[in-house]
């Protein structure tokens, strides 16, 4: 991937919860009705018939901020 390049997925968006830090990413349609944590405070959201639909980033500053 070409540093930069933008993915562009139809029908998916971000949301960004800056108070609790938590950076929200639907790569689908539906609700979340599970998760899997792959990596510490990072899910991936599951619906009802276990396909992923988005990820759930927790402490998304601290993880991107340089140190």
């Amino acid at each position: 991937m070409i540093v930069g390049e933008r993915l562009q997925i139809k029908g998916a968006y971000s949301h960004y919860d800056e108070e609790g830090d938590v950076l929200y990413i639907h790569l689908g349609e539906g609700e979340a009705m599970d998760s899997i944590e792959i990596e510490d405070d990072i899910f991936v959201d599951l619906n009802k018939n276990n396909k992923p639909i988005g990820l759930t980033i927790m402490n998304f500053r601290k993880k991107t901020s340089r140190k």
